[in-house]
């Protein structure tokens, strides 16, 4: 049978173990970069690589400066780390990929979203080797997966009528909001502090752990860590205070076409380090400010928001920058993102499912490329140039003629990018319990249905 290989991390490994003995068309292995983990681990290797050769030269040999450079500018921890460092990680786990690859032959990689170099890494080589990556993640269409290279969608299916107006159902209730939103509704400054105890400690813990492990340069033990850059510090409870509770007052001040939702994204975050394409995009708070500049001189009222997720890790230095902006309004986290979209006439984000939402609600939605983006309904900003021209394409939208009709041309590429399946069933997944096994079966049935097709194409290519 055709091998295909599983990258599990951090408390997945059991889910996916459990869901690799479900496969019915293929041999599924189960990789790991954690120590005894999984069915095949890349930890000795890596140490073995890094301790006795140069790996900086391995990486810059297999990469060159400017792929090294990419890699370490997308993955939050090794932008923290110093360069040599850096490329020598790179190097070690490029060599331990290499050597599993050769070992277990696969013809499929499956994984969650790319969000640390060793995935990264791991697709660079699969990709040399006509070897198809796919990431799985979770669909804004409750209680399904979606299929991605690179944040680019794999198309999957032809929807039904029937499926396209059950999604149309769901996505377009005033109170709907994605699954990994839900709940979180209580914010204060204790609780900021709360989570900010948490995770110094988590930190501590796992800069002690890494040790005990013999696995100092694991990159999920490294992400704990409470030195990196974007780590929340204890000033940056002040950032609080900068949001506007009176935020609801400013509206009168324009009408809503010349009201600007724009919806934070969690940062540092997958879907911006690994699928946003030009670099310079990946200057979060410096392209928002520049959003925010464009739009303020253009005569528009900005209302930002961040993500409710995003809570407690939020670095000050943005909402200092945007509090100096007059057309700025910083909205507090309390405030639902559908209550905004109701308010505003233009939504602005990067990938986020609020451009999703903001467009099914009628909205001017500018967004980059995430995978539900169609060139016909949204305004999409490719580079960090392109921004400066936006209020001239705001001008030149019109509101959908028929927004029944563009709703579902839109959710028609959302459910055809989308398929059965709890993307989320690996939380305390316990392979012994009947129920737990149950959730797993119609993604396994999905990926059964599908994921023979990128088995062929990778023999095709090869």
């Amino acid at each position: 049978m055709a091998a295909v290989v599983f990258f599990t991390i951090h408390s997945t490994t059991p889910w996916w173990k459990y869901l690799a003995s479900r496969m019915e068309f293929a041999d599924a292995v189960v990789l790991s970069d954690l120590r005894d983990d999984g069915d095949y681990s890349l930890v000795d290797d890596f140490y073995r690589f890094i301790d006795r050769g140069d790996t900086a030269s391995a990486a810059l040999a297999r990469f060159g400066e400017e792929g090294c450079a990419d890699v370490i500018l997308r993955c939050r921890v090794l932008r923290s780390l110093d360069r040599d460092i850096a490329l020598r990680m790179i190097g070690g786990m490029t060599q331990a990929i290499e050597q599993a690859f050769d070992k277990l032959d696969p013809q499929l990689v499956v994984t969650f979203t790319i969000d640390r170099y060793v995935m990264d890494v791991m697709e660079r080589i699969a990709r040399r080797r006509g070897i198809d990556f796919l990431e799985m993640t979770t669909s804004i269409i409750p209680d399904q997966v979606m299929l991605m290279r690179r944040g680019r969608p794999a198309w999957l299916r032809e929807p039904s009528s029937e499926d396209i107006d059950a999604a149309v159902s769901q996505l377009c209730t005033e109170d709907f909001a994605p699954a990994y939103v839900r709940g979180a509704k209580r914010f204060s400054q204790a609780r900021f502090w709360r989570i900010f105890t948490y995770y110094a400690v988590r930190g501590a813990f796992f800069n002690v752990w890494r040790f005990l492990k013999r696995d100092r340069y694991n990159c999920h033990y490294l992400d704990a860590l409470k030195r990196l850059k974007h780590k929340v510090r204890v000033g940056d409870v002040a950032a609080l205070k900068l949001l506007d509770h009176d935020w609801d007052k400013r509206l009168a001040d324009l009408p809503r076409e010349r009201r600007v939702f724009l919806g934070l994204q969690l940062f540092p975050e997958a879907s911006m380090d690994y699928w946003l394409k030009p670099p310079y995009m990946l200057a979060h708070d410096d392209v928002i400010v520049r959003y925010c500049e464009v739009l303020g001189r253009a005569g528009y009222r900005i209302f930002v928001k961040d993500h409710p997720l995003q809570f407690g890790f939020r670095q000050r230095e943005l909402f200092e920058r945007l509090s100096t902006l007059s057309f700025v309004t910083l909205v507090p986290y309390d405030v639902p993102a559908n209550l905004l979209i109701g308010k505003c006439g233009v939504s602005v984000t990067f990938t986020g499912t609020i451009g999703l939402q903001a467009a099914l609600a009628g909205l001017c939605s500018v967004a980059t490329e995430p995978y539900y983006a169609t060139e016909q309904h949204f305004v999409l900003i490719r580079d960090v140039g392109e921004i400066d021209a936006l209020a001239e394409r705001l001008a030149r939208w019109h509101r959908p003629d028929d927004l029944a009709t563009m709703r579902r041309e839109v959710v028609r590429h959302l459910a055809a990018i989308s398929v059965e399946g709890d993307y989320f069933g690996w939380r305390n997944f316990d392979p012994g319990n009947e129920t737990a096994r149950a959730s797993v079966e119609p993604l396994a049935r999905s990926l059964n249905a599908h994921l023979p097709r990128f088995l062929k194409s990778c023999r095709t290519a090869a």
